[in-house]
């Protein structure tokens, strides 16, 4: 109960985010003195950690090797946790929300670093955006923070930028173009009839609707559609449900929970012949979530730039636009939105389970 407490505090949370933050009118234009701060938002625990830990040894690299400094002036890094000790979802909506306010209300801050985990950046960013602060991703690929999703006409970039004016960044491709690539995967397979697994995160819930769009324009029928929310008691029902659909490909789109192993497994079992698919949620653990034998077969699909790099190119990007726009906030956006093309990486890679049941990453998605 307490885990739903907390989940349902968090959706609410975010809502109220989404319906607009008020005080950008009185926020600094410029920063004053000779030191600028640059915000990184990222978990600590849970499944992302050993990610996010590879993502902030990237950011300390690229800002030590800009010597500490740009635009004329002395960059600070300021380090700051999105989950508790023991996180019950993938990230706490209440501290991505906290560490967005505190960049926003410190006038020293010249740019956020944020969010790494899947969808998280949906609450942060109507935050950052109102303050006109420069945010920059290094993974989150969440379709509607710049454009609207397949099959989610009212998700669309809009709520997010209560500015009117965009300030946002990502590091790496967009779910959209890893949907567009499953349901590739699924046709090219001689799939016509399609399940889905999705978790209740925005992402699972986002990424779902994208595929079942997808999927109808390319001839493929959505017949199932089951919500996981990682308990392991949940597996055995999901599993029926999706074999009752008779699907001839079932796709996961949930960030990797503890049930996951088991449920494709399952999966599997009931659909032996069956292709399975997965976004890059399942990655999240991937050092640490060790398919059954069964289950060795699912394809992945996900960014092809290695977490220590996208933390690089989001620092550099940041450091680049200050080298332009130097105190000025507003120059940094603008230059940074210039340079984007020149560091992101929209390419995709293939993932599949090793011997030891673990994803490796066994080449490019074309």
């Amino acid at each position: 109960m307490e885990a739903a407490r907390r989940y349902t505090w968090g959706a609410l949370a975010l809502v109220a985010l989404l319906c607009g933050c008020g005080g950008g009118a009185d926020e600094p234009t410029r920063i004053v003195g000779n030191t600028a701060t640059v915000y990184s938002s990222a978990p600590r625990h849970g499944v992302s950690a050993a990610a996010a830990r590879a993502v902030a040894a990237g950011e300390r690299r690229a800002l030590a090797d800009a010597g500490g400094r740009a635009g004329g002036l002395r960059i600070r890094l300021r380090e700051l946790p999105t989950t508790e000790d023991e996180p019950d979802h993938p990230w706490d909506p209440a501290l991505v929300s906290t560490n967005a306010h505190r960049a926003a209300d410190d006038r020293s801050a010249i740019a956020y670093l944020g969010e790494l985990d899947y969808g998280a950046t949906a609450v942060s960013l109507p935050i950052t955006n109102d303050a006109g602060l420069l945010q920059v991703s290094p993974a989150d690929g969440l379709t509607s923070l710049t454009r609207r999703p397949p099959g989610r006409p009212r998700a669309g970039p809009e709520r997010y930028y209560p500015s009117d004016e965009r300030s946002f960044v990502r590091v790496g491709p967009s779910d959209l173009k890893e949907a567009e690539w499953l349901v590739r995967r699924v046709r090219a397979s001689g799939g016509l009839r399609l399940a889905t697994v999705f978790d209740r995160e925005i992402y699972g819930r986002e990424l779902a609707g994208q595929i079942a769009a997808l999927a109808r324009r390319a001839g493929i029928e959505p017949v199932a559609s089951e919500e996981f929310r990682g308990e392991l008691d949940e597996v055995p029902d999901v599993a029926r449900e999706l074999a009752e659909a008779r699907p001839d490909a079932v796709i996961y789109l949930g960030v990797a929970a503890q049930g996951t192993g088991r449920l494709l497994g399952e999966i599997d079992s009931a659909l032996p012949s069956v292709p399975l698919f997965a976004s890059s949620g399942v990655l999240a653990a991937r050092q640490e979530l060790a398919l059954p034998a069964g289950a060795n077969r699912v394809e992945a699909v996900g960014p092809a730039l290695a977490p220590e790099r996208a933390g690089y190119d989001a620092m550099r990007l940041v450091l680049d636009a200050v080298d332009e726009g130097r105190r000025d906030r507003g120059r940094v956006i603008a230059a940074a939105l210039r340079l984007r093309k020149r560091v992101t990486a929209m390419r995709l890679a293939v993932y599949r389970p090793g011997v030891d049941g673990r994803f490796e990453r066994v080449g490019a998605a074309h």
